[in-house]
C-alpha cells in the first residue's frame, strides 16, 4: 500500500510512501506528508497533533515523515483521522548525507489530564498562575478563579470553579446559603458551596471505573466556568440584598 488518504472533516490528509506494522490489534503507519499537507495537521489537530503533548520540534522545509497509531480495524473502514494518533514527526536534517541520514523533529505523547484541562481553560480566556503535576490554578479577568486537580492512578480529580460574591451583612449571607442548597438540589452536575463570601461550584471526584480522567476534567473545565457565569449574576444579587434566594435561582435556571 504505497499512500492512504485519511478522512477528516477540515480536509482529507493523504500520507504517502507508507510502512504499516500491526501487532497486538494495533496499526502504525510510518510515511510521507508535504510541508502545507504538515501545516493543514497541525493547525486543524489532525491526529492529535495539536492537542497531544509534544517534545521537540519539527523545523526546516521539505516533506515530513510521520508516524501514526490506530485500530486495525480502522484501516480498511475510510480510514478516519479521527480513529488515529500521532507519535512522532520529523524531517531529515539538512546537510546530512544520504548514508546515515539524520533525522530531528517531535515526538508526542497523550496529554495530562491537567493539561488537557488546562488548554481547555486557556480556549475561555482563562490564564494561567500556577502549574504543577498534579494541581493548576487558573483565572479570568472578571474575578474566577479555577483550580484542577488531577491523580490519574487512583482516579482522582476535580475542577472547581470560585468567586467572592462579598455578602454585605449577615442576613444575606444566610440568604446566600439558601440558594446554594437550592442549587445543589436543581443542578444537573457539579456541586455548589459557600465559605464566608466565596462561591465555587465543583465537578469531579471520585471518576467512576470506565471513565477517561482526562476527558472527565478537560468536560469540566469547559462546562463548570460557564455554568458558574449564569449563577453568578443572581447569586450577586442575594449577595446585594435586592433579591431573595429563591428568586435568583428560578431567574438562573427558570
Amino acid at each position: 500500500m504505497p499512500s492512504v488518504n485519511f478522512v477528516h472533516t477540515a480536509g482529507d490528509v493523504a500520507v504517502r510512501d507508507i510502512e504499516v506494522v500491526i501487532a497486538d490489534g494495533t496499526a502504525s503507519i510510518t510515511g510521507f506528508v508535504s510541508a502545507d499537507t504538515w501545516d493543514h495537521i497541525e493547525m486543524e489537530d489532525v491526529f492529535g497533533a495539536r492537542s497531544r503533548s509534544r517534545s521537540g520540534n519539527v523545523v526546516g522545509d521539505g516533506d515530513v515523515r510521520i508516524t501514526i497509531e490506530g485500530p486495525e480495524t480502522s484501516l480498511g473502514v475510510g480510514p478516519y483521522a479521527r480513529d488515529w494518533s500521532i507519535v512522532d514527526a520529523q524531517r531529515r536534517l539538512d546537510g546530512a548525507p544520504v548514508d546515515g541520514e539524520v533525522w530531528t523533529g517531535t515526538t508526542f505523547s497523550d496529554p495530562s489530564p491537567i493539561a488537557l484541562a488546562g488548554r481547555a481553560l486557556v480556549d475561555t480566556d482563562f490564564s494561567p498562575v500556577t502549574i504543577s503535576e498534579t494541581r493548576a490554578t487558573y483565572q479570568s479577568a472578571d474575578g474566577r478563579t479555577v483550580e484542577v486537580y488531577a491523580e490519574p492512578d487512583v482516579r482522582r480529580g476535580h475542577v472547581t470553579v470560585s468567586v467572592d460574591l462579598a455578602p454585605t451583612s449577615a442576613t444575606t449571607e444566610l440568604e446566600l446559603l439558601r440558594a446554594v442548597n437550592l442549587l445543589n438540589w436543581r443542578l444537573p452536575f457539579g456541586t455548589c458551596s459557600l465559605s464566608g463570601s466565596t462561591f465555587a461550584v465543583k465537578g469531579g471526584v471520585p471518576i467512576a471505573e470506565g471513565d477517561d480522567v482526562s476527558q472527565v476534567l478537560e468536560a469540566y473545565a469547559y462546562a463548570l466556568p460557564g455554568l458558574a457565569d449564569l449563577l453568578i449574576g443572581p447569586l450577586r444579587d442575594v449577595s446585594s440584598g435586592t433579591r431573595s434566594a429563591a428568586d435568583a435561582i428560578t431567574e438562573a435556571l427558570g
